[in-house]
Formats: structure tokens, C-alpha cells, sequence
């Protein structure tokens, strides 16, 4: 009798293993001839993204939070963070219902298993076989017991329905709960976590130690005693001597380029530096006759160093190019070009944090001894909680187990010390002291971080060397804010109200937001305060997803015909679309280059909007007059050819429905003149629908003539002080005035 069951069991298991119907299920029996005591002395220890996995969800529940908690989960947490932050792209092939698993999938694939022990069948099976037992609010790891609707757990573990496969549990009774995944793979095979990263209503509570056999030999309860981090400390301010900013930013557009997405010279899929090199006739060609390039004068080049996030603003080691990108040496040759060109180039620096990978945080990371230790926000004695890069802003950053992007401690004059050295190095890579073959700037990312006196050593420091590296703030805070910069840190800063102004003036079709905003503006701002102005960046929905064609290039118009320095986000002049889905891949897709979106060059590590051909690439509006990138490069021509509109003093003029300027004033257009002493430009923009508008001059001399420097020509009558036209609805119109 004991040999029959030995014999059943054994066909059993050479079925389970070996069958070949992709439909045949598991059954509880057959699960009973498994055991952990069966495991080989070693099991593979190998990544779990060395071999495909599929996501298996559960949906053993009638409580319909729980089943789209899981359903969440598995399709837009799971699927981003192993795609995106790991960076294992091709690793997840499926994501499916626990009801769909089959022999096929068990045999062949890793699985992340979602959900608790009552919704996710799998789980369930296979928990008798684990060494932690998961019940919808329990969690028992050996001799620990952790309690709560908002305890989860994530760990790794040979599967026991198939050894030479892994499974990775992630269950807990919420979404809230489970929404954490380890960032990195070591952390995630011998850590367990309660998935309270995200928030600050959560506490890690253990780390689970496994030995090679994958064994839970020990469960270590979380250091949670809080001690002082440096946080408070102040900063020794230098001397500060007045720079003033350099001349060559007051001119000219930026044009923002996520390098992932630009142009892939490799043919791996990704954007690269000589990508960049290659489409630099495109941007600037450096011939004042032609017309077919776009006029760029300025590159911002999103984060380019080395670092384990597609986006890499979580940066592992500042003096290498970002390996998908190229290598130092290809940057250098970038730099050389451009600048013949007629192009200076600026990267984002990021200075408030790191990579949780950076070899310094790695050293410290649970080392109270080392070296390094009071280089990052620890906040209790083990080390092993840190300050996230968003703190100062974020209560829920403080204090998190293993941040994603772990602040520096910039109080620190170590820290300052090597920061400032990384900035000095990129100006000047070889070290020869002549600045023509470094950079020509930095954006400074989430300046709100760091203290002021951090920034006031930073600009005396790399200014002291080189009077004319441009240094441009991050700051999304309003105008007083934004003001501040400007006392001896930053050249420039971002213009975040203008953005969200012209949005409004937009899509409300009201010129007095806009209008009150740059009147705001001569008060608040310092004299010389430099503005970068901008409708889209890589952190916002693209104007052309949010807007129609119309009130985009409407947009555009007022954006390119303003004082300072204007901004392109790459893809902005041929119309691309992109928004959040959920996440900021959406708005950073691959740059269109050809119709079909197929041609050399175009990246494809994430899809493009519409593969199908829909008018929107440089190949099609290079050959229609009308389009979308030819109006935006007669702007820029525009502004080429008449530095006032760079340089010049904007006044709003009042504009009317009628001649009498007792009436109300239409609010549904907007008109300024950009003047110097000897140049004056006026705009009138028709903000809604078709309408005879009159506008009042009285408060310049009058002209001897308007002359039509933009497309569409309305034909004015002049009944001085007062112009009036017919203007097409949403349009925008240029004049010169001669006086």
C-alpha cells in the first residue's frame, strides 16, 4: 500500500513538473507532496530578474476594496516600480488573475504573488510551506508576531511548487500597506518591511535575516530610537562677492532634452549623447541664412550621470556619463560641438541627494562607524534611517528605512566639499584651467532643499573660477520665493507662476491673469533677476494633450514674444502629446522624428503616443507650411532678429470692443509693447473668439507705421489713439511699430 501512494505521488509530481497542457491546474493533493525539507542544501541565489516573472493577483474576495487594492497593485505599482526603478524592463512579461496560473507558468516563470493568504488563492496553497505565516491582519515571522490592517510584508523565497524558480510575496490588507517595494534586490531577499515608506503614519518594524539556504534564521526588530541627525546644524557662510549674471544668458531659447528619449544613435533603444551630437544641425546650424534648423542657442540636458533610475536624478556616481547615455569622453565631444554650434549646454545637477546606491550611503547605510556616517540625515543609532530627498517639504520623508534618494547632509563641510568639487570638475574636466571645454552651466535641482547658505558657498565657489557658468534655479515656490534666489545664489530661475498663468490666461481666455502676473512681477523681482519662462517641462502633462492645436500654439506665441529667456521642452515644437500614465514616463516618451516612428535614431525603451501616422513627427511639419514646428521656428526667427523682444521693457495696453475708453475693458484679449529706446514691438492676442478689438495707444507717441511681421495680416484702421482689426479667433498678431 505505501509503495501504490509513493508511486501515485511520484506521477503526480513528474506530471506537475513535466506535463505539457498549459490549462492544468494545481490541486491540493498535489500540493501535498511538497515540503521545504525537500529543497537542495543550496538553492540558486541568482537574481530574480535574470529569469521572466509573471505577476499573479488575487481575487478570492468579495470585499471590492481588497480585490482593486490588489488589482492596483499588480497592474500600476508592481509593473512601474520592477519596470522603472529596477530598471528590469523586460523582466515582467504577464500580469493575471490568481485563477489563471497554470503548470506552464510555474514551471517557467519567477512569480510575484499579490494580496493576502484569503484573496489570493496561491498564497494560501503555498503558506504551509513558508517560513512566515500571512494571515488578512496578521503576520507571524518565527518567534514575532506584527499586528494591524496596515502591516504587509515583501520577501523572496525559493517556490515551493517548482524549486528551480523563486517566488517574491507582497501581501498585506491594504493598499496604503502594500504599496511599498524594496528599490533594491539585496534589500528585498533578507529585509522585511511593512510597506510604511510611504508614509509617516507607518513604522518598519523588522528585517527578516535569511542564511544561503534561504533559510529565516533570525528576525531583527527595527532600530527605532531616534537621535539628532545634523539636520539643525548651521552652515559657515563665505565672503560673498557680487557676481553679476553672465551676459550670454540673456538671449536666445533653452530647449529641454530627456537624452533617454531624444535620438539613439546605438540602435539600443535609448537616447545617447552622440544621439544628441548627430540632431545638433537640427536644433542650430549655425548659419544666420537658413531656416530649416529650430534656432536653439542653450540645451538643458535632464540628469546625465550614473545612476540605477531610467530618470537618473537619483545619482550613484557623479563624475561617469550615465552608462545608457555614452561616457565621459562622448560628453566632451558634445560639448566641443555644440559650442561650435553656437550652442551652450547646462545638465541638471542634483545636489540635495543621491541614489540610495551611491557608494558613500552604501558604506553608512547600517554602520554607525563608518566614515561616512554624518554625511546623510541618520536618525538612529544603527543607521539605518535616513532623511528622503523631499523632507524639508514632506513630514512622511523623515526617517524612512533605505530612502529611495537619501538626502546629503549639506551641513556638513565634508559634504559641501565634495559637492562643490563635482561642479568644479565639469567645468573644467581636464583640469587645465581653461573653461571652453566644460560646461556651461547647471540647473540646480529642488534648490527649496538645501539651506541658503549652502547655495550662497556654492555660487562663490564655482563663480570664484568661472564668472560666467550659468546657474539656474529650481524653485516651483511663488515670487517672493522665487525673489530670494537672486540674493547672490542663482543667474536665473524658473518662472512657475508665468507658467501657471499663461495656462490660466489660456484656458480661461482671461488676459488680466497674465497681465496682473508680470505687473507682480517688476515689484517683487530684483532688477536683475533673469526669468526662465515656460508652458511644459518634464514634470507637467504636454500642452498639446491639454490644450487643442489652437490655444497650444496661441500659448506658444505669448510665451516666445515675452522679455527674458523662453524654454522648449523637446517635442513642444512639432505638437507631441504625453501625459501622466500614471506615472512621468507618459510625458517623456520617445521624440517623433519620422511619420511612422520607426525610423533610425527613434527610441523605443517606451512607446510613443500614437505609432500610427498622425501628422505629428519633424519629417512631416518640415514639409508643411503651416505647421506646428514651422510657426514655432518663425517665432524663434523672430525673436532672433529683434533682440528686443529679448531685452526690451513689456507695457500692457488697454484693449477694447469699442473706440471709447470709458467702457470695460475685454478681458478676452491681451496686448503689450516690447520696447527698448529705439525698437518697440507690439502683440495683440485674441484669447477666445473672432472680434473687431480696438486697441489704445495712448500712451505711446503715434506711429508713422505698423508693420506686419506674422503670418496671419489684419488689415488696421488707425483713428489715433486707437487701433482697431478683425481678429481671428485665438490668434496672435506682430507688428513692428515706426515711429
Amino acid at each position: 500500500m505505501l509503495k501504490l501512494i509513493f508511486l501515485l505521488h511520484f506521477i503526480i509530481l513528474i506530471c506537475l513538473l513535466y506535463g505539457n497542457n498549459e490549462t492544468e491546474k494545481f490541486t491540493d493533493n498535489q500540493l501535498s507532496v511538497f515540503s521545504l525539507k525537500d529543497l537542495p542544501a543550496k538553492v540558486d541565489n541568482n537574481s530574480f530578474f535574470e529569469k521572466k516573472s509573471i505577476i499573479v493577483w488575487g481575487t478570492q474576495t468579495s470585499d471590492e476594496d481588497e480585490l482593486e487594492t490588489n488589482e492596483m497593485m499588480a497592474h500600476n505599482i508592481v509593473d512601474f516600480r520592477v519596470k522603472k526603478w529596477l530598471g528590469q524592463t523586460e523582466s515582467i512579461i504577464d500580469i493575471i488573475e490568481d485563477e489563471e496560473l497554470t503548470i506552464e507558468h510555474i514551471k517557467n516563470y519567477n512569480l510575484f504573488l499579490i494580496g493576502t493568504s484569503s484573496s489570493n488563492i496561491w498564497l494560501h496553497k503555498i503558506q504551509e510551506y513558508l517560513p512566515i505565516k500571512i494571515t488578512d491582519n496578521e503576520i507571524k515571522i518565527l518567534d514575532k508576531s506584527f499586528e494591524g490592517d496596515e502591516v504587509g510584508v515583501s520577501f523572496r523565497y525559493p517556490n515551493p511548487l517548482y524549486h528551480a524558480n523563486q517566488i517574491w510575496v507582497i501581501s498585506a490588507p491594504s493598499y496604503e500597506a502594500m504599496r511599498f517595494i524594496p528599490k533594491f534586490e539585496e534589500y528585498s531577499i533578507y529585509k522585511i518591511t511593512d510597506y510604511n515608506l510611504q508614509s509617516h503614519r507607518f513604522m518598519e518594524l523588522a528585517q527578516g535575516c535569511f542564511d544561503e539556504n534561504w533559510q529565516l534564521t533570525e528576525v531583527i526588530m527595527v532600530d527605532n530610537e531616534e537621535i539628532y541627525s545634523g539636520e539643525d546644524d548651521s552652515i559657515d557662510a563665505v565672503e560673498i562677492k557680487d557676481y553679476p549674471p553672465p551676459q550670454w544668458i540673456k538671449n536666445g531659447v533653452m530647449y529641454e532634452i530627456f537624452v533617454r528619449s531624444f535620438y539613439d544613435r546605438d540602435n539600443d533603444g535609448i537616447g545617447d549623447l552622440r544621439g544628441i551630437i548627430q540632431k545638433l544641425d537640427y536644433l542650430n546650424d549655425e548659419n544666420p541664412d537658413t531656416d530649416s534648423d529650430l534656432g536653439i542657442e542653450l540645451i538643458w540636458l535632464m540628469t546625465i550621470f550614473e545612476s540605477p533610475s531610467y530618470h537618473c536624478y537619483d545619482v550613484a556616481d557623479y563624475y561617469s556619463i550615465e552608462t545608457d547615455y555614452g561616457t565621459n569622453d562622448d560628453f566632451q565631444e558634445l560639448l566641443k560641438e555644440a559650442h561650435k554650434h553656437g550652442i551652450h549646454i547646462i545638465t541638471d545637477l542634483v545636489l540635495n541627494h543621491c541614489s540610495s546606491q551611491h557608494p558613500f550611503f552604501q558604506d553608512a547605510y547600517g554602520d554607525p562607524k563608518s566614515k561616512y556616517g554624518d554625511w546623510f540625515f541618520f536618525t538612529n543609532k544603527s543607521n539605518t534611517r535616513a532623511h528622503n530627498w523631499q523632507f524639508r517639504h514632506r513630514e512622511e520623508d523623515r526617517a524612512m528605512l533605505e530612502p529611495y534618494m537619501p538626502a546629503w547632509n549639506v551641513n556638513n563641510p565634508d559634504v559641501q566639499k565634495y559637492l562643490f568639487d563635482i561642479a568644479l570638475y565639469w567645468m573644467d574636466p581636464n583640469g587645465d584651467g581653461d573653461f571652453s571645454d566644460g560646461i556651461d552651466g547647471f540647473r540646480c535641482d529642488y534648490v527649496k532643499g538645501p539651506p541658503d547658505e549652502f547655495w550662497n558657498n556654492f555660487r562663490q565657489t564655482v563663480k570664484s573660477l568661472n564668472p560666467d557658468v550659468l546657474l539656474l534655479a529650481e524653485n516651483w515656490d511663488g515670487l517672493v520665493s522665487i525673489s530670494h534666489c537672486f540674493d547672490d545664489k542663482f543667474d536665473m530661475a524658473f518662472d512657475f507662476p508665468f507658467q501657471g498663468g499663461l495656462m490660466e490666461t489660456i484656458t480661461s481666455a482671461n488676459g488680466r491673469e497674465l497681465r496682473s502676473l508680470l505687473e507682480q512681477q517688476k515689484d517683487i523681482l530684483p532688477k536683475h533677476a533673469v526669468m526662465n519662462r515656460f508652458i511644459n517641462n518634464h514634470d507637467m502633462n504636454r500642452i498639446f494633450t491639454r490644450l487643442n492645436e489652437d490655444q497650444a500654439k496661441l500659448g506658444l506665441s505669448l510665451l516666445l514674444t515675452m522679455p527674458d529667456m523662453p524654454m522648449l521642452y523637446y517635442g513642444d515644437e512639432i505638437g507631441m502629446k504625453g501625459e501622466k500614465d500614471p506615472y512621468d514616463e507618459g510625458i517623456r516618451r520617445p521624440m517623433e522624428w519620422c511619420a511612422d516612428n520607426n525610423s533610425e535614431g527613434t527610441t523605443w525603451w517606451y512607446p510613443v503616443w500614437n505609432k500610427k501616422v498622425d501628422g505629428i513627427s519633424v519629417e512631416e511639419e518640415e514639409k508643411e507650411p503651416d505647421s506646428i514646428l514651422n510657426y514655432v521656428k518663425k517665432l524663434i526667427r523672430l525673436r532672433e532678429d529683434n533682440p528686443v523682444l529679448e531685452n526690451g521693457i513689456i507695457k500692457f495696453l488697454p484693449v477694447y470692443l469699442t473706440k471709447n475708453e470709458n467702457t470695460k475693458e475685454y478681458i478676452k484679449a491681451i496686448s503689450y509693447v516690447i520696447s527698448d529706446e529705439n525698437n518697440f514691438i507690439l502683440v495683440i492676442a485674441n484669447l477666445l473668439d473672432k472680434k473687431e478689438l480696438s486697441i489704445d495707444l495712448s500712451e505711446l507717441k503715434k506711429p508713422e507705421e505698423f508693420e506686419n511681421m506674422f503670418f496671419n495680416k489684419v488689415k488696421l484702421k488707425e483713428e489715433h489713439p486707437f487701433i482697431r482689426g478683425e481678429f481671428p479667433a485665438r490668434s496672435v498678431q506682430i507688428y513692428k511699430l515706426k515711429f
